[in-house]
């Protein structure tokens, strides 16, 4: 398993405007297969893009504003693409199956588990809510 962290880590971006803003700003604290693993929508790649830089991730806001054109163009959905989501049991599931499930943050996902263990199961959608 360690031998494919480097080959995931070096998972190359498109050829597009502005990758190189993408790997001066994004890849100095992680690799690019954490990009192109997951495709998101404009406001989900919005909140990832202002997530990063409030962990501290160095660029002026116009380098920002390139990072969130480049990856909505070139690793994102359509805002108006039908959405598939895949079940998942939100009363058993890990934070991550069910961020990934939902097209939530992870950190949304690690959330309805804190929830959930501190509550107990959900037994309605307003109990998820």
């Amino acid at each position: 398993m360690l031998a494919a962290l480097p080959a995931f880590a070096q998972t190359p971006l498109p050829e597009a405007p502005g990758k190189d803003v993408v790997m001066r700003v994004c890849t100095t604290c992680h690799g690019t297969g954490q990009l192109t693993s997951v495709k998101r929508d404009r406001e989900r790649w919005k909140r990832t893009v202002d997530r990063m830089e409030g962990m501290g991730a160095r660029g002026s806001d116009a380098d920002f504003k390139t990072v969130l054109d480049y990856l909505v163009a070139n690793l994102g959905i359509s805002d108006a693409a039908p959405r598939e989501l895949e079940k998942v049991n939100v009363n058993r599931a890990a934070g991550w199956r069910i961020a990934r499930a939902l097209k939530l943050l992870p950190e949304e996902g690690d959330a309805i588990v804190a929830y959930r263990e501190d509550h107990g199961d959900f037994k309605s959608l307003d109990d998820l809510a």
